[in-house]
């Protein structure tokens, strides 16, 4: 796993990726900046009303540091959710250009851009509802990092193994590394999730994700 990060981490400044990344993030914050400008009371207020629940909590202090702590923090969220879906956008080119590097497979999948944004949409539904359930727990620390990678890993897992593996594996294969491989996939999520940690920096990291995945399930399919 560590000389697959590195090697992920080496492709990660490769020119043409590089290139193909700027859309998304962009896009996505582009798309993000205006719908926060005009909204941003109303998806604070959500929050703290959510969080509000905890009994040690009380609501003058919630609304003390939810015009700067919460709103920039759900900003955060928001951010990665929308590049995770325009990501599908471009996953094929990142992973063609992968593949030609290192793998050499047949293109003979099932992917589409369309199946790529649909998985992200699923998982980033999953993911609001989840996030809203929990939402008080994310002001206990130490519990809201465990939370916050356990929930990053909902969003991610689905859409990025679609992505990475999809464009090149038969629907028999797909279903069969997932289930083969199943710890390792796991592990590439938590690492994947876990650099969203990293405060802000995180939402460009999608496309290291991607590559990580893509490394990941090429290998795979390569040995099958």
């Amino acid at each position: 796993m560590i000389a697959l990060f590195l090697k992920s981490v080496k492709d990660f400044f490769d020119p043409k990726i590089i290139f193909y990344a700027l859309i998304p993030i962009l896009l996505a914050g582009l798309l993000l900046g205006g719908l926060f400008y005009l909204l941003h009371t109303q998806i604070v207020g959500i929050f703290v009303t959510a969080a509000s629940y905890i009994p040690f909590v009380s609501p003058e202090w919630l609304q003390r540091i939810s015009e700067s702590f919460l709103g920039v923090f759900i900003f955060y969220e928001f951010w990665i959710m929308t590049a995770l879906v325009l990501v599908g956008l471009i996953s094929d080119k990142v992973v063609d250009r992968i593949n030609d590097k290192y793998y050499h497979l047949e293109k003979k999948g099932f992917g589409t851009m369309a199946g790529s944004i649909i998985a992200a949409l699923k998982s980033n539904i999953l993911f609001i509802l989840l996030f809203v359930i929990t939402s008080p727990l994310l002001l206990i620390p130490g519990v809201n990092i465990l939370l916050h990678i356990l929930l990053w890993m909902v969003m991610l897992k689905a859409p990025m193994y679609y992505d990475a593996c999809a464009f090149y594996a038969s629907r028999s294969e797909f279903k069969m590394i997932k289930k083969r491989y199943i710890g390792g996939l796991r592990f590439v999520t938590f690492v994947s999730a876990s650099l969203l940690l990293i405060p802000f920096v995180g939402v460009f990291l999608y496309l290291l994700q991607l590559i990580m995945f893509t490394h990941f399930s090429l290998s795979k399919l390569k040995e099958l």
